[in-house]
């Protein structure tokens, strides 16, 4: 596959699921955004990012994470997503 206008594994998709974990301990996806990227020339840029947003829906205690999957476009990769450390906000999802 080439992507039109670069080389193979020149881009990639970078996918990104908010989760929150529900009353009954399971994690269910809340939000999510993707975006394709280049790679940075050594510095962080936030027009290199993809995000994804939820609103707070209650002010009650909840565990949040991120999972996150990079496609470098052209190129096979495996199936594994990488997933963030647990954080607890007061902001419901709703969930």
């Amino acid at each position: 596959m080439r992507v039109k206008g670069g080389r193979p594994g020149e881009k990639a998709k970078v996918t990104i699921w908010l989760q929150a974990k529900d009353r009954h301990g399971k994690w269910k996806s809340v939000a999510s955004g993707s975006k394709k990227v280049k790679p940075t020339k050594g510095k962080a840029s936030s027009t290199h990012r993809a995000n994804a947003r939820k609103t707070c829906e209650s002010k009650k205690k909840t565990q949040w994470r991120s999972l996150i999957d990079v496609d470098i476009i052209g190129e096979a990769d495996s199936p594994e997503k990488a997933v963030t450390a647990t954080m607890t906000f007061n902001c419901g999802a709703g969930v």
